[in-house]
This record gives structure tokens, C-alpha cells and sequence, in this order.
């Protein structure tokens, strides 16, 4: 497969990059990792995606980034998306080219390529991308080696999800030889704070709720919040966190308002949270998954504590909290 890959754009001359809609690091990162490869195999490449957070500024090549296109490409290649339907509102542009490859690392992707290729051992698409290019011996610069580290970075949680394997490290060890300041990249991708996206840990903290017997937690932000806060795109990233690491808890739970509310979905280890996402058509990885409800707070409030309560108690923890 990941010759057959190869093969399909050697003989494509213009090619369109895809991702999920909402693009985290992770989709972001193999975006421009793989259109700076691409550039240096002297193709024509397009680069789509919307809403991209301001923290990923960092990269020099944020800027090839395009919200749409009206051309027609020899081929196109989704990033990090499950389903056709997660790219979102560009999605047509996959009606406009001639073959279609698939790479990802979510189980619950539904093959949608004439070419997929899915690895859902790995921690995240960029892993993926890397052993890729290390396989067809193309040469990863710094910039594509930052790009291919942000993945990992946020996909991992800063290397604290049960994702990472030893094959993980050693892609970090090379990205660092080849100039990666991994420790500063970190911090710009994940844990540095605006005062916006403390104002909203501050309401998401006061929001917070423990259910069944600390074994869920619960929060949630609004629209509204966000307005109140001057927060941007992305300010809400991490608040997911604030619940998972509170001892006893295995599923934290965290929703944020959007058209409908986007819910975000961890688990310490004991609990899949992609069963409670695909009730709701959504998905994702066993400590990592999403989805989207389109009713109002309370009714996608009870919907999915609900739904969580049946894992958890399935799982052994039914209690009457």
C-alpha cells in the first residue's frame, strides 16, 4: 500500500490536500509536512482547510494554507479524516479529482479512498507521514520536521496518552537531530496560555461536575463565553484535560456550544469513549474521541451523560450516584 501511494503521485502533476473540519495540530501538521514534500517533488499542490487556531502560527507554512478552490486536481489526499463526510463543507472538491488516497490513524475510518491507508497503532497521522517518507527516502527538512512534531505533540497530549510507543520516541529523536527545539515547539503548540483561554478554564472549572461516583466529569463552554472572553479559534482547546486529571476519573466529558454543541471525549485507559462517540456518529480512538449534537444545552447535556453512564456502569463501576 504505501507504494501503491507512491506510485499514484508520482503520476499526478497537481494534487489538493484535505484534513477533518476543525483541524487540530495533528491534521494541520500533515497538511504542510506533506505539501513541503510534495513541493519537492515538483507538484503542483493545493493545500485546503478552515478555522485553523492562531497557535499554529508558529509554522512558516500556515500561510499555504486556502479555505477553497474551484480547480480540478489529478489527485487528492485526505489527512487525518475518518469519513468523507468530516471534511466538512469542502468536501466536493473530492468530486473534482481523479483518484482519491486515504491515509489515517482512526479505527473507525470507513475507507473511503480509491487508496487508503490506515495505522491505528500509530499516535497520530504525522507518525504515519514520517515512516512514510523515511520508506520512499525523501529528505524531511526542519520545517517539515516541525510540522510532522506537531502532530505527535498534540495528538499524544504532550507524549501523555497511552498512544505513544517506542516507535514514537525514535521519530522524536530524529526530528531533534534534525533540528526540532521539541521543548519551545511544545509549548507553542500546547501548554502556553492567553489570558482568554484562562478565563475560560476559570468557567469550565466552575462549571465542572462529577458524576457517578467521580467517575465522570462533566463540563461545558458556550458561545457566549467565548464572545465574553475575547477567545479565538482553538482558546478552548485543552479544557477537556481539566476533567481527566482528576483522580478517579475515567471519562472526562467536555462540550463546547457551535452550531449545535461539539462534545470532546477522554479516558483515562479503562474506558473506550469511541463506543459513546459512534452512538452518536461520531468518532475517534479509544482515549480520544469526538462528536457533534445539534440540540439545545440540556437535551445534548442528558444525551450524552447518559450514554456515558450505560459505558462506564457496562464496564463494572454501577453505582447509584
Amino acid at each position: 500500500m504505501k507504494s501503491k501511494i507512491k506510485e499514484v503521485i508520482d503520476k499526478s502533476n497537481s494534487i489538493v490536500l484535505l484534513a477533518h473540519e476543525d483541524p487540530d495540530g495533528d491534521a494541520i501538521g500533515s497538511l504542510i509536512a506533506f505539501y513541503r514534500i510534495l513541493k519537492n517533488m515538483d507538484k503542483d499542490v493545493v493545500v485546503i482547510a478552515d478555522k485553523i487556531p492562531d497557535r499554529f502560527n508558529c509554522l512558516d507554512d500556515i500561510g499555504v494554507i486556502t479555505r477553497d478552490t474551484d480547480k480540478s486536481f489529478d489527485l487528492g489526499i485526505v489527512l487525518d479524516c475518518a469519513s468523507l463526510e468530516r471534511v466538512g463543507e469542502i468536501s466536493n472538491i473530492t468530486d473534482r479529482v481523479k483518484h482519491l488516497v486515504v491515509i489515517d490513524h482512526h479505527i473507525s475510518n470507513t475507507l473511503y479512498g480509491s487508496v487508503n491507508y490506515v495505522d491505528d497503532k500509530a499516535t497520530s497521522c504525522t507518525q504515519i507521514l514520517y515512516y512514510l517518507f523515511k520508506e520512499w527516502k525523501v529528505a524531511i527538512d526542519k520545517e517539515c520536521a516541525k510540522a510532522l512534531m506537531t502532530g505527535v505533540i498534540t495528538d499524544s497530549g504532550g507524549f501523555k496518552n497511552n498512544n505513544v510507543n517506542k516507535f514514537t520516541y525514535l521519530m522524536a529523536a530524529d526530528m531533534e537531530d534534525i533540528g526540532v527545539d521539541i521543548y519551545s515547539l511544545q509549548r507553542e503548540v500546547l501548554t502556553m496560555t492567553t489570558l482568554p483561554q484562562m478565563i475560560l478554564k476559570k468557567i469550565a472549572l466552575e462549571r465542572l461536575e462529577l458524576l457517578r461516583d467521580g467517575k465522570i466529569a462533566f463540563t461545558y463552554i458556550t458561545k457566549e463565553d467565548m464572545v465574553n472572553a475575547k477567545a479565538l479559534l482553538g482558546d478552548h482547546e485543552g479544557l477537556v484535560d481539566l476533567g481527566r486529571d482528576i483522580m478517579g476519573v475515567e471519562v472526562s466529558i467536555f462540550m463546547r456550544e457551535d452550531d449545535g454543541y461539539k462534545i470532546s471525549l477522554r479516558s483515562n485507559g479503562k474506558i473506550d469513549v469511541r463506543e459513546i462517540a459512534e452512538v452518536f456518529d461520531g468518532g475517534g480512538h479509544m482515549m480520544a474521541a469526538g462528536l457533534k449534537i445539534n440540540k439545545p444545552l440540556e437535551e445534548v447535556k442528558q444525551d450524552i451523560i447518559n450514554e456515558t453512564i450505560k459505558v462506564v456502569d457496562r464496564y463494572g463501576w454501577n453505582t447509584n450516584n
